[in-house]
């Protein structure tokens, strides 16, 4: 069987990509003309895979299955093929080649059995991280890092690679706007409101300082004339 694999890490601790497991359909027809059941008899071979959007493949020599990740998170792949987990400021990739994993249960196969369906296998696989790789049994090209495994050939314990992983986000809306490079419209909002309120402030303070205008006299009622005689 052939597995081959292409994961891109996202700095929001999500995964892109695919993975193809296949088999030769010659072989496939071997143990089973029914092809797809075949397969899928060979694939309880195979330790668990992480799940995703999976659909059938299959070309003119190859028969098998895709998975697809799409923003998926880094819990899905903390399976019993593939693990991809976040530790503190870094990303750790393996991939674990334990003959004891494949080939079937151990009591449904002995370990040289085992042994000779891992050795048989064949594995293209490659890691893209947002940050420095640091550590890796694989060839590193930048930010990614490459295995292939050529069937008939010996395999490495483990597939590996470490690579720094970004700051995580802050909890504040504003400060998590402001390290996306997005506008940050929380403190825009905030100091309009601030100036508003200010401005009432202001107003109230100018209103209670003015003076009051002079009360208008009050009318007074008219008098008799000068030298008009009074009642008599």
């Amino acid at each position: 069987m052939q597995l081959n694999m292409g994961l891109t890490v996202n700095a929001d601790d999500t995964v892109d990509g695919q993975l193809l497991l296949t088999a030769q359909k010659s072989l496939l027809s071997s143990r089973n003309k029914n092809i797809p059941a075949a397969f899928a008899e060979l694939r309880q071979n195979i330790p668990a895979l992480p799940a995703g959007e999976e659909s059938s493949y299959e070309d003119t020599k190859l028969f098998g299955t895709q998975i697809s990740y799409r923003r998926a998170p880094l819990a899905s792949f903390d399976s019993e093929s593939v693990k991809l987990v976040r530790d503190g400021d870094f990303y750790r990739f393996t991939l674990p080649l334990d003959p004891s994993k494949y080939g079937g249960k151990m009591d449904q196969q002995n370990p040289q059995q085992q042994q000779a369906f891992l050795k048989l296998m064949s594995f293209e696989i490659s890691v893209t991280f947002p940050g420095r790789v640091i550590d890796t049994n694989g060839t590193v090209n930048g930010r990614s890092v490459t295995w292939k495994v050529d069937s008939n050939q010996d395999k490495p314990t483990e597939l590996r690679a470490v690579a720094e992983a970004p700051p995580r986000p802050s909890a504040s809306p504003a400060a998590a706007a402001d390290d996306e490079g997005g506008f940050p419209w929380l403190l825009v909002v905030g100091g309009l409101l601030l100036l508003l309120i200010l401005a009432v402030v202001g107003v109230l303070l100018l209103r209670r300082r003015r003076p009051a205008p002079p009360a208008a006299p009050s009318p007074t009622a008219p008098g008799p004339p000068a030298g008009a005689p009074g009642p008599g």
